[in-house]
């Protein structure tokens, strides 16, 4: 949480450019555009971090913790653990207890359903439509309003990383 209140803050700070710039400009259509945009977009990505956190932690209060994902795929009976074979009932057993496929997508789902995210797209496409409408949408400041949140994250995330891996080496 601490790592996305610091990019929230970084994403604050480059609007706050952004509006400054548009002023100082004096150019409205663009201050409209990129806000729209800006804020949609911002509503998305909150609302999907929101959600896969909450993900995150019902998988780890359930107890879906440290299983090897690789050991699951390459090797789901355990056969190379074990010198016995399995039984055809225990066989059966484990194949009922697979996710049927499409509680899978309910499951996963889950993570991705966030009311938040939700009220983002719904403001973006009825943003898109009021700037349509009002005549004012430009679609270069519109892009660049929506492009400033994940250029913004990954940036971010690559100094972030740099900075990690010098403490690594350091230590």
């Amino acid at each position: 949480m601490k790592e996305f209140l610091n990019v929230l803050r970084v994403l604050i700070a480059v609007d706050v450019g952004i509006v400054v710039f548009c002023y100082l400009e004096d150019n409205m259509i663009w201050l409209y555009n990129t806000q729209v945009a800006f804020f949609s977009v911002s509503l998305i990505i909150l609302g999907s971090f929101i959600g896969y956190s909450n993900m995150v932690k019902a998988q780890l209060k359930n107890g879906n913790v440290g299983e090897d994902v690789l050991k699951k795929y390459e090797d789901p009976y355990n056969m190379d653990d074990e010198e016995d074979e399995i039984k055809n009932d225990e066989l059966k057993k484990e194949l009922s207890k697979k996710l049927k496929w499409y509680e899978a997508i309910l499951f996963y789902f889950k993570g991705g359903f966030n009311l938040i995210r939700i009220a983002g797209y719904v403001f973006l496409v009825a943003g898109f439509i009021w700037l349509n409408k009002m005549n004012v949408f430009d679609y270069l400041s519109f892009l660049f309003g929506v492009s400033v949140v994940p250029a913004v994250a990954l940036i971010y995330l690559y100094v972030t990383k740099k900075r990690y891996n010098k403490e690594v080496n350091n230590s």
